[in-house]
């Protein structure tokens, strides 16, 4: 059954009528160009001029008003200035008009009024339950063209999203010049109501559309994606080519998570977790969608590559080790096949080099024995060639495409390097359902897309996994939120977030405020000796500058000695508004009983669109500039997503144990991380958090969250 969106998109794709309001006699007008682009695509649906001025238009009986029209509208194109909108779209609505394209520009993308405007055709499209594409955007191309594009191209089985208008021309003048044809072309313009999402969830299922893809400049909803896209994902791929930087990356942001991630990090974990694939040229956007729409998803991970010379298969294996592409191991009885039918200077072993002076022949018995194998042992293949003096190309074109047909379920692209001796080769392999690229590295970069794809369709979809909830005492951390908020503060002091972690069961040194010289030599002896105790002050940051920290006491008059030091120093070395607040009583690790020690580092970094991001890695001092350090999205983030991420440092390796060391507590570091993305799901208030260092010994003795920084919205 059709979802409520897809019900609601339908009439936009395929109309039965559709009025042009602001359609024009004159040459040069939009509403000109979009009335002639509807005839001349071949649109067979009824057609209604809106224009005051004209009686008949392009040979179309014209109408002064949408609401003169006599029959009912499916689709309504706005192509007058946006001062007169809103009346205009007010009108749609009460004629029962359900979708809309404005193509006007001159809405909130200049600001001032015209975002008021925007806001103001949104209220009146919700009133009357229409869906609008743009403003400010070239159109839309589905069963006729709806757009003022000069070009139409050809109908084909891609469906594709552009964000900018100026690049939907120039992708639809490539795909013109390269013969590629569209089931849909949809220029996004300012997403005030459909978005991209939207038109995701319309394409994938559409029966005329193999692949999705898109340009875009943003996302306004990370939740709604995750739900729409993971699920479209399995039923067709969605390739997007994402531009600019996001808005959590963008900042300067004051924690060490925040300087530790990347400005586009956060896209790129989203569109991993929803499955899509990630193109980053638009060249990298076409070539997947050509290879996709005519090649066979593979059924393995192995991949073998035939060649006529050494060098660009050295050049293919490399890029193959890059992109972590599975490289074929072939059997004893394979490399004798490949023995008996080529020359005795041939490489039998992956790459197959059948030599320079290989004719079409060559290839073809090197092929035909090499798909004989499993699945499990050759998948498909990389076919390079050059163009030396015995090559025929074209004769291997054919050759290649015919054995693309005998084995139809390998996976098979190739690389024909060269120009004017291979393009009509190039041309035959990929009407024969062969993709085919000019460069070896293009020929894997496509064969990773179509392998990391089968993976997809295999793996969970997102939003559906089951994530573990532990119950906790989320009232009282509300409590300590509240306090600080009317503390007029941001950054919880140390006391504070103990008392959180305690919360959550993550390990961390326990720690009370003592506001009296008693108080302290109590809270010591309930915390067990030795203690390090901090001058507490929200205007002092470094400690240690202003002589507010003591290590080692280990009796209760040291304890109370510690505290009259601490904040008499405080108040002779800090800041004169300082509030001191008293002094904080804190267990001391220490680190000479343990068998091993190793500091890392974690912390979340709350992206705009896409929720927090958690990280963990290497910690200490030196975090900022070894950056050894991954990220992953606490969105349904779960133990595995943990064990992944951890796997994916270089001191993993270390925590694994070393050189006859004791495995470090990985347990205890993955419990961290799972505890964390609780907290971080459960308060939306957390903006940034580190811990640096979280002191991780051996399995036996566990960890420790030593230092600690949380920091709330106001």
């Amino acid at each position: 059954m059709p979802s409520k969106t897809v019900e609601e998109l339908q009439p936009m794709f395929h109309p039965k009528s559709v009025a042009v309001i602001g359609a024009s006699n004159k040459p040069g007008k939009i509403g000109n160009s979009v009335l002639k682009n509807m005839a001349e695509s071949g649109y067979s649906g009824i057609i209604y001029p809106i224009n005051p001025k004209a009686d008949e238009i392009l040979g179309h009986k014209a109408f002064k008003s949408i609401t003169d029209v006599p029959g009912p509208i499916d689709l309504a194109v706005v192509c007058i200035p946006s001062k007169f909108c809103v009346p205009v779209v007010e009108d749609c609505g009460k004629k029962g008009i359900k979708t809309m394209v404005i193509i006007t520009a001159g809405f909130k993308e200049i600001g001032g009024a015209g975002i008021e405007r925007e806001h103001q055709i949104v209220s009146i499209a919700k009133k009357y339950n229409m869906r609008i594409l743009g403003p400010n955007c070239l159109g839309l191309i589905t069963s006729g063209n709806f757009s003022f594009s000069s070009l139409s191209p050809k109908k084909g089985h891609i469906g594709m999203l552009s964000q900018s208008g100026a690049m939907m021309t120039g992708l639809l003048d490539w795909a013109v010049e390269n013969d590629i044809g569209f089931s849909s072309f949809i220029s996004l313009g300012n997403k005030c109501d459909a978005d991209e999402v939207d038109y995701i969830e319309y394409l994938a299922q559409d029966e005329n559309t193999k692949v999705i893809a898109a340009y875009i400049e943003s996302v306004q909803d990370g939740e709604k994606f995750f739900k729409v896209v993971s699920e479209a994902t399995k039923k067709k791929p969605v390739i997007l080519l994402k531009s600019g930087r996001s808005a959590a990356g963008a900042k300067a942001a004051s924690s060490h998570t925040g300087a530790l991630a990347g400005s586009d990090i956060a896209f790129d974990l989203a569109f991993k977790k929803a499955g899509v694939i990630r193109a980053e040229t638009i060249s990298d956007l076409f070539n997947y969608c050509l290879t996709f729409i005519i090649a066979p998803i593979p059924k393995g991970n192995k991949f073998a590559i035939i060649t006529n010379a050494g060098g660009p298969g050295i050049i293919t294996t490399d890029a193959m080790e890059a992109s972590n592409l599975g490289f074929a191991q072939f059997t004893e009885d394979t490399v004798n096949k490949l023995q008996a039918v080529l020359p005795a200077e041939s490489n039998f072993y992956n790459p197959v080099d059948i030599i320079g002076d290989a004719p079409p022949e060559r290839y073809e018995a090197a092929i035909d024995i090499l798909f004989q194998c499993p699945d499990s042992e050759v998948a498909g293949g990389i076919v390079l060639l050059t163009p030396q003096s015995q090559t025929e190309p074209l004769r291997v074109a054919k050759l290649v495409s015919a054995l693309h047909q005998k084995y139809p379920n390998k996976t098979l692209v190739a690389s024909f390097i060269g120009g004017v001796s291979v393009n009509e080769a190039a041309k035959v392999l990929t009407k024969g359902g062969v993709p085919t690229y000019a460069f070896p590295e293009e020929a894997v970069k496509v064969l990773k897309g179509l392998e990391y794809y089968g993976r997809i369709q295999k793996s969970p979809i997102i939003t559906q996994k089951k994530v573990p909830h532990v119950d906790v005492n989320t009232t009282r951390v509300r409590e300590i939120f509240d306090i600080v908020r009317k503390d007029n503060r941001a950054v919880l002091l140390s006391y504070e977030t103990s008392e959180i972690f305690d919360i959550y069961g993550i390990k961390n040194p326990k720690s009370r405020l003592a506001q009296t010289a008693r108080d302290a030599a109590e809270l010591a002896e309930e915390i067990g000796f030795p203690v390090v105790m901090k001058i507490v002050s929200p205007q002092i940051i470094h400690k240690w500058d202003c002589g507010g920290v003591v290590l080692n006491i280990d009796t209760q008059q040291k304890a109370k000695d510690a505290f009259i030091s601490i904040m008499s120093n405080a108040k002779a070395k800090g800041p004169s508004n300082a509030d001191l607040r008293g002094v904080e009583v804190q267990q001391m690790i220490t680190t000479k009983d343990k068998k091993k020690v190793n500091e890392l580092i974690f912390g979340i970094n709350r992206d705009p669109q896409w929720g927090p991001m958690i990280m963990v890695g290497s910690g200490g001092i030196y975090a900022n500039y070894v950056k050894d350090v991954k990220f992953d999205l606490a969105f349904h983030y779960d133990r595995d997503d943990a064990l992944k991420q951890l796997k994916q440092t270089n001191i993993s390796k270390i925590l694994e144990g070393v050189r006859g060391e004791p495995r470090s507590d990985i347990e205890g570091v993955v419990s961290i991380l799972v505890k964390l993305s609780q907290l971080v799901n459960d308060f939306k208030d957390i903006v940034e958090l580190d811990i640096n260092p979280c002191l991780v010994f051996d399995a036996e003795s566990g960890y420790s969250a030593v230092d600690i920084k949380i920091t709330i919205s106001h």
